[in-house]
């Protein structure tokens, strides 16, 4: 055949190839977000100035207004080593796309051999040469291009593709919830040093007691056992010291490792005394369809989904024949003659077909398997959901019970504290002796230790509520820096291209 001929032929075949894979129908089904009842809203009733909003929870650690919870959480964001886990897993489902999206397109490999040989009694040493000793040179290309004509490969990128995506808001979810575990250990650090700042107090309150108690017992003015009575509320104070202290390393300790240090490093950063960050209580609480539409462990399972359902296209694709076109260019040489030789030059071009005829039922079987792991796959995202409306509804209640709680005990501490000044000028006076004062101021206490603990745990609940919205809805890609805004409307399409520093 003479070489023009061969190079139009080969651009026929090329161009069928090309119509056949782009043009060609996709077998399977497509993905369709599944139709769920969502309520219309909230069961938990809303309190105080919290309201309906779609702008969602935005940067709500700074509503705080604490310094350092804003510093911790922006280092948290950098050098967490789960999220770093998060972004290798990124890069993982990048590659193993790009893997997919690579066999789109021709496969070109790079062949060369070189033979001598030797054989006896017209024995053929190697295909095509029949010269009993000599020497056989190889050098040239082979093509390989799948023509995607049902789908098959165009359906496994689209399940890499959603696979990618998937592993994006999987890192996006882990930065929700360390963002949160980051704000609930600070809280709780602050909360048991407050506690141990009133016990060592109470401490001190109790000391006076048990000296008075003493001094009157031996005057013989009381009895034995109010000494004893004095003793163990002394006692009492000074066993709970040590246990809400370890409570309180333990939680700086948590910090430290959410940050990807040491214990013990932040001390410069977080000192002892320090108040229990107030959350503001303008509270913009979203509605279930944009809390359904942001969560990002939610948009994972759909992707999830979504990728599944691919691969059953592909998974059927298994049962109509696969065409590949292959081809090859190169030089042999035999004996002597030089391999470049343009007299030496070799060709072939030239379809081929497979197709699983009798496969007693393999296929078939593989085709149920896939189903079931998209039912499966589809139940997630059914559960996910519903256990997103769970937390949400939870944190409501949470977050209105501990606020009711904390007024209410507030309103008891405030009279507690008009109960104690009263009591400080009536001392004073003479009227009454340091016994019932000590008393008093450890009523005193005792009703700012349960203000403490609920200032905490409303603190807590509104963390877990921002938690169960979603986090920060704006769109962040990981970077060397921390998450990066995205600024394009489509964030799938950055999400799949390297754009965006994922190391």
């Amino acid at each position: 055949m003479h070489f023009p001929r061969l190079i139009m032929r080969c651009s026929v075949l090329a161009t069928a190839g090309v119509l056949a894979g782009l043009g060609g129908c996709m077998i399977g089904p497509d993905f369709q977000q599944p139709d769920m009842a969502k309520p219309d809203a909230w069961h938990a009733k809303l309190i105080g100035d919290m309201e309906i909003s779609e702008d969602g929870p935005g940067r709500w650690w700074e509503t705080f207004d604490d310094p350092v919870l804003i510093e911790l959480i922006d280092r948290t964001s950098r050098n967490n080593l789960d999220l770093r886990t998060m972004v290798a897993r990124i890069d993982a489902s990048r590659a193993a796309y790009g893997i997919a999206a690579a066999n789109l397109f021709p496969m070109v490999d790079g062949t060369g051999e070189a033979i001598w040989y030797r054989a006896d009694s017209n024995v053929t040493p190697v295909p095509g040469v029949f010269s009993s000793t000599g020497e056989s040179f190889d050098l040239g290309l082979q093509l390989s291009w799948e023509i995607d004509l049902w789908g098959r490969v165009r359906r496994m990128t689209q399940a890499q593709e959603m696979s990618l995506a998937a592993a994006l808001e999987n890192w996006r979810d882990m930065l929700v919830t360390v963002r949160a575990e980051v704000a609930s250990s600070y809280i709780n650090y602050r909360t048991y040093r407050a506690r141990a700042g009133l016990n060592e107090l109470a401490i001190a309150a109790a000391r006076i007691a048990v000296e008075i108690a003493e001094q009157e017992y031996a005057a013989g003015t009381i009895p034995l056992s109010e000494v004893l009575s004095a003793r163990a509320q002394l006692s009492t104070f000074e066993s709970q010291l040590p246990p809400t202290e370890a409570v309180a390393t333990q939680s700086l300790n948590q910090l430290s490792i959410l940050l990807g240090e040491t214990p013990g490093s932040l001390e410069d950063l977080i000192h002892k005394d320090g108040d229990i960050p107030v959350p503001s209580m303008d509270i913009a609480v979203a509605m279930p369809a944009e809390v359904i539409r942001q969560r990002p462990d939610i948009r994972s399972a759909e992707r999830r989904l979504a990728s599944e359902v691919s691969m059953i296209g592909a998974t059927e694709a298994l049962l109509l024949p696969q065409f590949t076109l292959t081809g090859g260019i190169g030089y042999q040489s035999v004996g002597e003659s030089s391999l470049l030789s343009w007299s030496n030059r070799t060709w072939s071009i030239g379809p081929s077909m497979s197709w699983s005829l009798l496969n007693w039922g393999q296929v078939g079987n593989q085709i149920r398997q896939q189903q079931a792991i998209t039912d499966e796959a589809l139940i997630s995202y059914q559960s996910t959901i519903l256990g997103a409306f769970q937390e949400v509804e939870n944190a409501l209640v949470g977050f209105a019970s501990s606020e009711m709680s904390r007024r209410d005990t507030a309103s008891s501490r405030d009279d507690t504290l008009q109960s104690l000044i009263l009591t400080l000028q009536s001392y004073d006076a003479g009227t009454i002796d340091l016994v019932s004062l000590v008393q008093v101021e450890l009523q005193y206490l005792d009703a700012e230790y349960s203000l403490l603990d609920l200032e905490g745990q409303v603190a807590q609940s509104v963390v877990t509520l921002y938690k169960a919205m979603g986090g920060d809805w704006t769109p962040v890609l990981p970077g060397n820096d921390g998450p990066m805004p995205v600024n394009e409307p489509d964030e799938k399409s950055v999400a799949i291209s390297d754009g965006g520093d994922a190391r």
